[in-house]
């Protein structure tokens, strides 16, 4: 009862004591360590030599890291004076330095120039190409000061600001411009990962907007209008900050004068003759046809000739959709298109340089003789200011002494109206007795209050070009007066006629009526406003007298005559030649970009920029700052470390094949022997299933698995193995796959002599034993071999 509940414990001691003592499972073991450390330190040897061979000859191309600070590279058959000149400019500029003339590779050799220690500052590196600027044959120089880094696609106009910000952070030695980059020299290797991380939490703070205008939608002044975008977004938005980054704005200079350029062109463009073409029936016009016209020439273009001196050549600049074209003098000038009959002559279309068939009309606007007249008209009427000032100021002061007379002019014209109804009421009194009245007083104050009413009239006209509402006053007073005089005169017959005596009084009656109405409407007449009025008016013709209007006619005239009196032709190469100037600068023409903070999205700019563009025909892009590029030198030798670590990694799984090949295949086909010595044959199905179920599952294959991925993981941590886009997970894998593959092939690889291991265990040889004695030493050879020549007996 008491042994087989011991035999497990049993088992399991015998087994740690026979490892422990003397067993082919500590060989086996024993095995596997010694394979493991030999087949790192070969993979390990051949990647670091591999490694060294490189990194040597690197160095002895482009010198040890940190050695060299300049590249010049120079034609290889100016190659002997360049080395001269590059000795000369180092002597003299950088006393001190050292040169080392590098390999000819493409027709290219590089010169290697180390600067002293003062010579690495801001200043000197950015001049670099000015130094090395006069080399036979031309040369590029290139910075290779270590260690380094260099931040990319930096717009213009942001390089200013990005230099200051990171020529403040730690580890910073300097930064400078180069080329189109920004370098930064750090202060040691040590402090490249926290620039690093800094710079670029420096740029995901800031987004540049790129704003591309198609061909024919380009802005005439791309700066001002960078500028006004700049200045909207920052309004409108409420950012932090909005830059217009499309140029350097600290280079004022050359800024202003690009500026002033570009405002030039768009004058001239303005200030040249627009042609509008019409073709005849059968003629095709397009963008950038040559249309000839006679000009001044003595003859009209003739089919099959060139353009001859005095005719007018346009060029086609726009499309209509109604077919016409507009286009701009090239050749001559527009006061040439018109005949002496002042008709516009008829063109004809340019083919391959000669005058064709096909005909064309002209319509041309001249701005510059429309310029011309409206100044000579504008001098004209500068010179008529003064005395037109001086007549209205009269004007005025006559109607002020009318307003004067206004409420003395009404008192009286009540007082008449009074002697009017008097007299109306002794007319009636004296119908019966008409030959005893005299009538001479009653005449005599009708006829003075006919005069007074004229007075009032009279001053009333000069009120009414004041107040045109006066008129109907006027028309009233009048009929009044004629009122007056007309009863004036039948008075006259008074003395022995009644009847008039009644057509009189009914006149005065109605002279009273007419009289009460035009007081009252010239009682509510705004005296007060018409005085202000005219006072006001007074005040400011004052003012235009004062002007000095002899001055402002000889600057029109001086205007007049300073205008450039320019051809259209001349006016076309201007225009030409300014926009090769212009061209040549950085100055963009098609995109703007502007630099504003990354919190904003570019869905909530596009109103605002193309509000200033004033079109939609544009498209928006949000680009990072910058980008930091690595250091080349580290790259490639990041790279040569990739390739060692491949070689180690190649290498260790050379190894772990050439050693379970050499070493573990007999291991292994004696445990397959054993397996298959115990095995009972199965048929049918059975042996199909059998057979699918051994092949990860039979001993010698997992004893493969098993030793291959401890084997080349193992090689692989020592070795420091590496391949790509093979994880370390998929090491063990692959070994396991490797010793799958070898276990597979066992018998075949290295076959054992059953004869031979029958003829031992006949003979009581124990199981290790017949593995020292029989099975290792008739296998291939291999480090398991090596390892069991102390041990074995019978030699």
């Amino acid at each position: 009862m008491t042994e087989p509940l011991l035999t497990p414990k049993t088992n399991k001691l015998k087994f740690l004591k026979r490892f422990f003592q003397d067993s082919i499972q500590r060989d086996i073991l024993t095995l596997l360590i010694v394979s493991v450390l030999i087949g790192s330190l070969v993979a390990g040897s051949v990647s670091v030599a591999a490694n060294s061979y490189f990194s040597q000859t690197l160095a002895s191309l482009v010198g040890d890291y940190g050695e060299y600070d300049v590249l010049v590279q120079v034609r290889e058959e100016n190659r002997q004076d360049a080395a001269v000149h590059i000795d000369k400019i180092v002597n003299e500029v950088f006393p001190g330095g050292k040169t080392k003339e590098g390999p000819t590779i493409a027709g290219k050799t590089p010169f290697f120039v180390a600067l002293p220690d003062q010579f690495k500052t801001q200043k000197v590196y950015e001049e670099l190409a000015k130094s090395f600027g006069s080399l036979p044959g031309g040369g590029s120089v290139g910075v290779m000061t270590e260690p380094r880094l260099t931040v990319r696609g930096v717009p213009e106009g942001a390089r200013t600001m990005l230099l200051e910000q990171i020529s403040r952070l730690d580890g910073v030695r300097f930064v400078f411009r180069d080329g189109s980059s920004v370098g930064v020299i750090l202060s040691s290797l040590d402090k490249s990962s926290a620039v690093n991380t800094a710079i670029k939490t420096f740029l995901q703070e800031y987004q540049v907007i790129e704003i591309s205008f198609p061909v024919g939608s380009e802005p005439a002044n791309p700066l001002r209008l960078g500028a006004s975008i700049a200045e909207a977004m920052q309004q409108e938005l409420r950012l932090a900050y909005a830059g217009n980054v499309s140029v350097d704005g600290n280079n004022d200079d050359m800024t202003y004068l690009i500026s002033t350029m570009l405002e030039l062109k768009r004058f001239l463009q303005a200030y040249a003759a627009q042609v509008t073409l019409t073709p005849s029936a059968g003629t095709q016009l397009a963008k950038g046809d040559l249309i000839v016209f006679q000009g001044t020439a003595d003859s009209g273009p003739q089919a099959g000739q060139a353009p001859a001196t005095g005719n007018v050549v346009v060029e086609i600049t726009a499309m209509a959709a109604n077919g016409t074209a507009e286009g701009r003098i090239t050749t001559g000038d527009a006061a040439w298109l018109s005949n002496q009959e002042g008709k516009t002559q008829a063109g004809y279309k340019l083919e391959k340089n000669l005058a064709g068939g096909q005909t064309v009309t002209a319509a041309y606007k001249n701005p510059r003789q429309q310029l011309g007249n409206a100044l000579t008209e504008t001098g004209k009427l500068v010179s008529q200011i003064p005395g037109f000032a001086q007549d209205s100021k009269n004007l005025s002061s006559i109607a002020l002494g009318a307003l004067d007379n206004y409420g003395s002019s009404i008192t009286a014209l009540e007082q008449t109206l009074s002697s009017l109804q008097a007299a109306g009421g002794i007319i009636q009194a004296a119908t019966s007795g008409l030959a005893g009245i005299d009538t001479s007083g009653i005449r005599s104050q009708l006829d003075n209050s006919s005069r007074t009413i004229g007075g009032l009239a009279g001053s009333l006209q000069v009120l009414r070009m004041v107040n045109g509402d006066v008129g109907s006053t006027i028309d009233t007073l009048s009929g009044a007066q004629q009122n007056l005089t007309s009863l004036s005169s039948n008075l006259a017959q008074l003395d022995n006629v009644a009847a008039n005596a009644r057509r009189a009084k009914a006149t005065i009656d109605h002279i009273a009526a007419n009289g009460n109405t035009t007081i009252a409407t010239l009682k509510a007449f705004d005296v007060a406003g018409a005085r202000a009025g005219l006072t006001s008016a007074q005040l400011r013709l004052g003012a235009l007298q004062e002007l000095n209007t002899p001055l402002v006619a000889a600057q029109i005239q001086y205007l007049s005559g300073a205008v450039p009196n320019l051809k259209d032709e001349e006016i076309n190469n201007s225009i030409n030649l300014l926009d090769k100037f212009i061209a040549g600068q950085v100055i963009p023409g098609a995109r703007i970009q502007i630099l504003t903070t990354s919190s904003i999205d570019i869905n909530a700019v596009t109103p605002v920029v193309q509000q200033q563009a004033g079109h939609t025909n544009m498209s928006l892009y949000s680009t990072a700052l910058g980008v930091i590029e690595p250091d080349p030198r580290g790259e490639l030798y990041q790279v040569l470390t990739e390739v060692k670590s491949i070689l180690a990694g190649l290498t260790a799984i050379i190894a772990t094949l050439l050693l379970l090949v050499l070493d573990h295949t007999a291991i292994m086909t004696v445990i397959r022997r054993k397996r298959l010595s115990k095995k009972i044959p199965a048929t049918g199905w059975r042996r199909f299933a059998e057979r699918l179920a051994v092949t990860f599952s039979a001993p010698e294959r997992l004893y493969g698995i098993g030793v291959g991925a401890t084997m080349l993981t193992a090689m692989f941590i020592l070795a420091g193995g590496g391949i790509p886009y093979l994880p370390w997970a998929g090491v063990p894998v692959l070994g396991a796959l490797l010793g799958l593959l070898v276990a597979c092939y066992t018998e075949k690889i290295s076959p054992v002599a059953e004869a031979e291991v029958m003829a031992g265990e006949a003979l009581g040889l124990t199981m290790d034993e017949v593995m020292r004695e029989i099975v290792i030493p008739s296998g291939r050879p291999g480090l398991l071999q090596k390892l069991n020549q102390r041990k074995v007996k019978f030699k």
